[in-house]
């Protein structure tokens, strides 16, 4: 195996944990969303969104199967 799959390997494994923990911060801001006021509430949902969308994009970029990304919001 070359340098370069490697490097690549590893660019996928940090892409894959970037969108995990993208997927996890979006989790915690809906949660937090049901506690929240009508104000504030619609604000953490929509950068929800974002993050999940976010983390999708991080997911089909890392090149893994497409059975195994996440569909975002």
């Amino acid at each position: 195996m070359s340098t370069t799959e490697i490097q690549t390997r590893t660019v996928h494994t940090e892409l894959l944990a970037e969108a995990g923990a993208l997927r996890l911060r979006a989790i915690a801001l809906r949660s937090h969303a049901d506690d929240l006021g009508n104000i504030v509430a619609p604000s953490y949902r929509r950068r929800a969104s974002e993050l999940e969308l976010e983390s999708w994009l991080l997911e089909v970029r890392s090149g893994i199967p497409d059975e195994l990304i996440h569909f975002a919001a």
